[in-house]
């Protein structure tokens, strides 16, 4: 099973990497391009674009994970048509519905209402995008739960590879501004749909006929909580731009936007094993029961926090270096930002572990109980630090609620799952993390991207220490070499 999830975590890790590397491309584009306050309402736009999102998906997305194993095990009396059918049509379907409902309260705000003529035309393009965006997504969580990662990384690299030229074109060639990025994303997803329509008739899964109006209501029932439960996530994830918007402004929004993105990578290369991780517990529990899954679940985690822990330590000492390399010392103040988003960004990328018992159980209504929790807290605790800390309040309530969220999760999930973490691990990675900082502080690279130099020379003394301090480290690499 652990090769399975190598063999696609390789994948997912390739194609992530490249598109991490593409977004790296981006990311200093727009930060330099952009005037502060202009990245501000890039990032209130893309906000408030993911934070309707759940609404217009409806849960459909998850509950594919989640009933595609009892499709493959024989466990519905429809053909495996009807699964993809369904779903594509019912994800067709709500797109349009809120895709119209959206535009349409954005068109009686109005321009002076949401801030001027520039936001409400974003708005406006943004809203397009909710037409055909469900069906273009749900197809990447068929190819998950078949377990095509290939194919899967491959559209995702293609995409951004074609959304970043086309950008670049709009933006600078003909001179666009924020408006060319979400003409280009609108135009990428017209052609990915055309894609997605193709490839289900190609391979006969998009038929019709076989559509089951029971089957979409048992996926929205299992769907629906979850709206809340990602809207609330949502919430500690984008809640304090619109927190920062309302206290302090446009500008103080794209300081903390740089800073919170620039992490987020960091969470997705960390946290791109988890892609694979839900059909696979989902189907271990069906073929296998407990025990083994919660071997498999345990296992996972203690992997994920060798290399997320590192990843933690590391970029709360450099990771403000990094961004003033990228972004330029335009976004200097938003350094301070990095100790407090590394932590909870990277942990919350393995909250499908912590939640892998409600979510089998099916018990969707207690995640969106703790999601609207940590939520709450969230924007409570913006509210209060913001007017004392700026930016950096908006941090730390981030950590905050991560944390609550994360400890609550855990603390439920284990009535239906055994999810231990392996504490004496846990020390060793945080001492050999510790090691490789204290020893980069005497390393200094003058030298354009020393920085990211100074990082690798970083990873290595890391791997060098676990190998001192953990046994499994050197069994493990000797067995490899054994092999070949």
């Amino acid at each position: 099973m652990f090769k399975e999830v190598l063999r696609q975590s390789s994948w997912y890790f390739a194609g992530y990497s490249a598109g991490v590397i593409i977004s790296l491309i981006t990311f200093p584009l727009w930060t330099r391009y952009f005037t502060v306050e202009e990245y501000g309402i890039l990032s209130l736009v893309a906000a408030t674009v993911t934070f309707v999102t759940p609404i217009v998906k409806c849960g459909l997305h998850k509950a594919v994970l989640r009933l595609f194993s009892e499709f493959k095990s024989n466990k519905r009396d429809l053909p495996e048509s009807s699964f993809y059918t369904t779903f594509f049509i019912g994800a067709i379907t709500l797109g349009l519905l809120f895709g119209a409902v959206f535009l349409g309260i954005i068109a009686a705000l109005g321009p002076e209402r949401l801030g001027g003529t520039q936001i409400y035309i974003l708005f406006i393009l943004a809203g397009c995008g909710f037409f055909i965006s469900p069906g273009c997504s749900i197809y990447g969580h068929f190819l998950r739960v078949e377990e095509k990662a290939n194919e899967y990384v491959l559209v995702r690299f293609v995409r951004a590879l074609l959304g970043l030229a086309l950008s670049v074109v709009l933006v600078f060639g003909f001179l666009l501004g924020l408006k060319g990025i979400y003409i280009s994303t609108l135009l990428l997803q017209v052609c990915l749909f055309m894609y997605v329509f193709w490839s289900l008739k190609r391979q006969n899964k998009s038929v019709l006929e076989s559509f089951s109006f029971a089957l979409l209501f048992r996926a929205l029932s299992f769907g629906l909580p979850l709206i809340g439960a990602e809207m609330a996530n949502h919430i500690s994830n984008i809640g304090d731009r619109f927190m920062l918007q309302f206290l302090l402004g446009t500008e103080a929004v794209g300081l903390y936007a740089v800073g919170y993105g620039l992490t987020t990578h960091l969470k997705s290369l960390l946290s791109v094993g988890m892609f694979v991780i839900t059909p696979m517990y989902v189907k271990i529990w069906h073929e296998q029961g407990r025990e083994k899954t919660e071997q498999f679940l345990n296992s996972v985690l203690d992997y994920y926090l060798m290399a997320a822990i590192p990843g933690i330590i590391l970029f709360a000492a450099f990771g403000g270096e990094i961004l003033v390399l990228l972004a330029s010392t335009k976004y200097q103040q938003a350094t301070v930002l990095m100790p407090y988003l590394a932590a909870p960004l990277v942990l919350h990328g393995a909250i499908s572990i912590y939640t892998a018992g409600m979510f089998i159980h099916k018990k969707t209504k207690m995640i969106l109980y703790f999601t609207v929790s940590a939520g709450s807290i969230n924007i409570i605790l913006n509210y209060v630090l913001i007017p004392i800390m700026g930016i950096t309040g908006a941090a730390l309530a981030t950590l905050i609620s991560y944390v609550f969220l994360i400890v609550l999760a855990n603390i439920f999930s284990s009535k239906f799952l055994t999810i231990r973490l392996n504490y004496q691990g846990i020390i060793k990675y945080i001492a050999a993390s510790i090691v490789a900082v204290l020893l980069l502080r005497f390393i200094n690279i003058e030298i354009f991207l020393g920085i990211i130099i100074k990082l690798l020379i970083g990873l290595l003394i890391y791997s060098a220490a676990m190998w001192s301090f953990d046994v499994r480290i050197r069994q493990k690499v000797k067995m490899a070499f054994n092999r070949l």
